[in-house]
């Protein structure tokens, strides 16, 4: 039923298991047979896919195509992850049965969903600190109104103990006159 390559990645497949720091999952599966692909990646701040890994619950198709989906995706940035088609896994293995190519087709999907995912953490963490950046002129304004008004509140006092001293100095000088 399947050729040797994909029995020898099926017996030793890569990347299998849940990714550490994973920034972007992916889930989807096939109803029909059952399948079910967990997909991880974990991708860099210029958009390259450092690592990948998955879990899958199904047959050696399922199995093989994950594994190799990781491995090809790889170091290429998400764009050209997105660009990856089932039938370049199908051709990497060889050849898969036709009852079996659905599985290529949930690798890719797996991929797709995974970096969907990244892209909404990625743009919920941009609002995130663009909040926080809109907050922060507030925030400064805030502090530099405290700042003025405390400047004004000063000044006010200096002006009325400069009235009460040139009032002092006026009574002094007039006691002076009177003494003389």
């Amino acid at each position: 039923m399947y050729n040797n390559k994909v029995m020898e990645i099926f017996q030793n497949p890569k990347n299998v298991g849940e990714l550490k720091g994973a920034n972007g999952i992916g889930t989807v599966g096939n109803e029909a047979c059952g399948d079910i692909m967990k997909l991880y990646l974990k991708i860099n701040n210029n958009g390259v896919i450092e690592n990948a890994s998955f879990k899958t619950f199904g047959c050696a198709a399922a199995i093989v195509s994950s594994s190799v989906a990781t491995e090809m995706i790889k170091g290429k940035t998400i764009d050209e992850a997105l660009q990856l088609e089932n039938e370049a896994i199908i051709d990497y293995l060889g050849g898969l049965p036709d009852h079996k190519i659905h599985c290529s087709i949930l690798a890719k999907e797996a991929i797709t969903e995974a970096i969907k995912d990244y892209r909404k953490k990625q743009a919920k963490i941009a609002k995130k600190a663009q909040n926080q950046k809109d907050k922060q002129p507030a925030t400064k304004e805030l502090k530099v109104e405290e700042k003025t008004k405390k400047i004004e509140d000063a000044t006010q006092k200096m002006e009325a103990t400069r009235k009460r001293l040139s009032l002092f100095g006026k009574k002094e000088d007039k006691k002076v006159k009177k003494a003389k």
